[in-house]
């Protein structure tokens, strides 16, 4: 007896609770990629576009100057150079000329990064030789 009011109870709350109890599924598509990472930065810092253009122009072009010095220093390297002149200028070039905030952000950060590893790079070989 004592069993089976124990198993009647049971199924009681089961019953209770199933009964009342909704499944909502939500589906988020999110990209976990970096690119589209730095595309919704990028949309969301469109409102300051004059501003943020004019910093990624001048530090830009403060870094390419900087491995372009390093780049002459002792030996001339002509692809770190080339390399530093045609994101510098291209960032300028695509500021200058009015182009899409995207397009000046991505010239900018290729710049600012590819540069910022050339002068790591052209440090280490300074400390070597």
């Amino acid at each position: 007896m004592k069993v089976l009011v124990y198993s009647f109870v049971v199924k009681l709350f089961i019953m209770i609770t199933t009964k009342d109890t909704t499944v909502t599924n939500y589906n988020y598509n999110t990209n976990t990629s970096i690119i589209s990472f730095i595309n919704d930065k990028i949309k969301k810092a469109e409102k300051n576009s004059i501003g943020i253009t004019v910093l990624i122009v001048m530090i830009s072009t403060m870094i390419a100057s900087v491995s372009a010095g390093l780049a002459i220093h002792n030996q001339i390297s002509y692809f770190i150079v080339a390399f530093t002149l045609v994101t510098a200028m291209g960032t300028n070039a695509a500021a200058f000329s009015q182009s899409g905030f995207k397009y000046v952000a991505w010239a900018g950060l290729l710049s600012i990064v590819g540069n910022t590893l050339l002068i790591i790079y052209q440090m280490f070989l300074l400390l070597i030789f």
